[in-house]
């Protein structure tokens, strides 16, 4: 992901992987603006949200940046304050969300499963440390892009 120049660069490298490493039926990349979520990517069995804004608090992506946490969902279904006819429109039945980066992440990384079922644990490790892994490549190239007077340039997907 080190070879990657540009936020843009490394999710197009991650978003392949990502899915594999998961062992998932998709994944999305996800970035914060504002109080909104824009769905920058996506690896999917059927396209899901690429290119579309929600508000923060009607998708789990947004939820995971918020409360700064990991989201455990093995069955959709079960879940509250989300609006569910959104999913359900989808292959959508088991999800995690994880944020990307510390402090206030300003991104997140999503799996999907088409079965509702308990995510294993080595999937959810998994999943945990590709994405403290790309908040760490995110910084650099965030860091690197501002060291080379191309501030904000990094973020642009």
């Amino acid at each position: 992901m080190m070879q990657a120049k540009s936020i843009a660069e490394a999710v197009e490298i991650v978003r392949p992987v990502a899915r594999s490493i998961a062992q998932s039926d998709g994944i999305t990349i996800v970035k914060r603006i504002g109080q909104e979520t824009d769905y920058l990517a996506e690896d999917t069995i059927e396209p899901l949200w690429a290119g579309l804004q929600f508000p923060i608090d009607k998708c789990l992506a947004g939820r995971a940046m918020v409360e700064e946490q990991t989201i455990l969902v093995p069955d959709i279904t079960q879940v509250e304050n989300i609006p569910l006819n959104v999913y359900l429109a989808t292959f959508i039945r088991s999800l995690v969300a994880v944020p990307i980066g510390d402090g206030r992440p300003a991104y997140a990384i999503c799996a999907y499963w088409k079965e509702a079922a308990p995510i294993e644990e080595e999937t959810l490790a998994l999943m945990e440390a590709l994405g403290r892994g790309m908040g760490a490549a995110f910084a650099i190239i965030d860091v690197l892009g501002l060291a080379h007077g191309q501030p904000g340039g990094a973020h642009a997907a």
